[in-house]
């Protein structure tokens, strides 16, 4: 069903200078340019909390990647210390009790050589996490553009549910005005005429429980993107289904985001495993220090030295820790490689099931359309024979509400076959349905 933006009244009041009813009609339109769908996805992925999260969590994913990048490059400290105090040696070397200004400084370069994979592997990990942290990041902004066309959806159906209850109440108020004029008259029984203001009622009841359901949805609509429904296009319609199944299941396990970053976890765990090993071997480190030392021992006291060399470390006992440490980066493995194994299973079943939902979806919409034409047409039928006495009242409250139901089950229909290739787009990894 094609919804019309009404566009907004300006009123000119008594002006009749052309200039300025141009001007007033500029300034109006101005305010009020149309949001379409895409618009809403796209301020929702600049405001909404769960991108600013999800943004920080790739910040930080980029923090510990450059972390492991920076401990395989040269590390350059210095060191030194400075104080006040006496020294009494006794006699020693003719000293006997002095005051001193002991001071020292050092620097010192040092570039790992070996470390057994460790460095390797800890900046792989990284690396892969970071890869996870942004199919993630981009997963986040695929879901929230399905949540976005579901709100969109929700609020355009709510809009027409008030414009539907709204003419279902006038036209119940009519048909009770009619009846009681009928009534008066003698060609109706009390029964149909209570029966008409018995539907008036119901009219005014649906009425104020669609400006309800309008008034949520507005409210959920602006949580999500940040701003007021204002002027909403109608919902786009979505490109045809695809009808091969099998060849949009590869297309998600190519594309997929969940399964994107549960591969990268696997492979974040074998580089975890790599790191773990790394500490039975041995490390070798190229080093070089330059120092200064005044007044260490006693008054007078100078020393100035300079080193290049190589160091080395190897533990050879570590009273199981390292072996436990093995064990552990294993599990992770093993852990990490059946939430693949189960995300790739999950992914397939979920393919089956929103591929189901939009084909229904649009079936429902196809008979939604169809069932509110026919229900309109009935209704006008109905409005005639009525009139000239040839069906009574009832039928034709009947047909309104029954027109009444049909055009809301069309609306929702429309949202559902919306968000259903939304949602089956994100499964896919794309963000166009």
């Amino acid at each position: 069903m094609t919804r019309a933006v009404r566009p907004r009244i300006v009123n000119l009041g008594t002006c009749l200078a052309s200039g300025f009813a141009l001007a007033v009609v500029l300034a109006g339109a101005g305010q009020s340019f149309a949001t379409s769908l895409d618009d809403a996805i796209a301020r929702a992925l600049k405001t909404h909390p769960d991108m600013a999260e999800a943004a920080a969590t790739l910040d930080q994913a980029d923090a510990r990647l450059a972390e492991a990048r920076a401990a395989g490059l040269p590390q350059v400290a210095v060191v030194g210390q400075t104080g006040h105090g006496t020294s009494d040696l006794g006699g020693f070397f003719g000293f006997g009790k002095s005051t001193v200004d002991p001071r020292a400084v050092s620097l010192e370069v040092r570039q790992t050589l070996f470390s057994g994979g460790a460095l390797l592997g800890g900046i792989e990990q990284a690396r892969q996490g970071r890869a996870a942290a942004a199919t993630l990041s981009r997963r986040q902004g695929l879901k929230l553009a399905a949540r976005v066309a579901q709100a969109y959806g929700t609020v355009l159906a709510a809009r027409d549910g008030v414009a539907q209850a709204t003419s279902y109440a006038a036209a119940t108020a009519e048909i009770a005005r009619q009846a009681a004029l009928r009534f008066k008259a003698g060609d109706i029984p009390l029964s149909e005429l209570s029966q008409a203001q018995a539907r008036q009622a119901d009219g005014v009841a649906r009425l104020a429980a669609a400006k309800g359901a309008s008034a949520d949805a507005d409210a959920d609509y602006a949580a999500l993107v940040g701003s007021p429904p204002d002027h909403l296009d109608p919902l786009p319609q979505p490109a045809p289904l695809s009808e091969d199944l099998d060849g949009l299941i590869a297309a998600a396990e190519h594309g997929n985001t969940d399964l994107a970053a549960a591969d990268a976890s696997v492979e974040a765990a074998r580089a975890g495993v790599r790191v773990a090993q790394a500490e039975r071997l041995p490390t070798i480190a190229l080093a070089a220090s330059v120092s200064s030392a005044r007044d260490q021992f006693f008054p007078g006291y100078r020393a100035d030295g300079s080193m290049i060399g190589v160091q080395g470390r190897w533990g050879l006992f570590s009273s199981g820790g390292a072996s436990a440490r093995i064990s552990e980066a294993r599990a992770e493995l093993h852990k990490a490689e059946a939430a693949l194994a189960r995300a790739r299973s999950d992914l397939r079943a979920a393919v089956i099931r929103t591929w189901n939902a939009a084909r229904t979806a649009a079936a429902a919409e196809r008979a939604a359309r169809d069932q509110a034409t026919a229900a309109e047409s009935a209704r006008d039928s109905l409005r005639h024979e009525v009139r000239v006495g040839q069906k009574p009242t009832l039928d034709l409250l009947n047909a309104e509400r029954d027109v009444l139901e049909a055009h809301a089950q069309l609306s929702q229909a429309e949202a559902a076959r919306t968000v259903a290739s939304y949602q089956l787009a994100a499964l896919l990894g794309s963000s166009n349905p």
